[in-house]
């Protein structure tokens, strides 16, 4: 019995593992859909603060901490190309549609 838990429990690592490639850095190798699910998670940050109108700049520097805090998952999980998807979906949505908004970022 205590030989099939033990194979059993290797198993699931070992599945576990398998689930995601990574490059020799550590990163992990992303698909088209993973990219493309940043990309959305940047646009929707961005869309959350775009459709506000900000008191003062404390309100908007924490709308900015939110959408930060969203896209950290993807740090979380090291996937660079996801982060920088984000960061560019997020940027040129706020960037196209408040420019003024925009300029606060830079």
């Amino acid at each position: 019995m205590k030989t099939l838990t033990i194979y059993g429990v290797v198993l699931l690592l070992l599945l576990g593992a398998c689930g995601q490639r990574s490059n020799a850095d550590g990163t992990i190798v992303e698909t088209d859909a993973q990219l493309e699910e940043a990309r959305n998670a940047g646009r929707e940050a961005a869309r959350k603060i775009i459709t506000r109108e900000f008191a003062d700049s404390m309100e908007f520097h924490g709308a900015i901490l939110d959408a930060n805090a969203e896209r950290s998952r993807f740090s979380l999980q090291n996937r660079k190309e996801s982060e920088a998807a984000f960061d560019s979906a997020f940027i040129s949505t706020i960037r196209t549609t408040r420019p003024d908004l925009a300029r606060q970022l830079q």
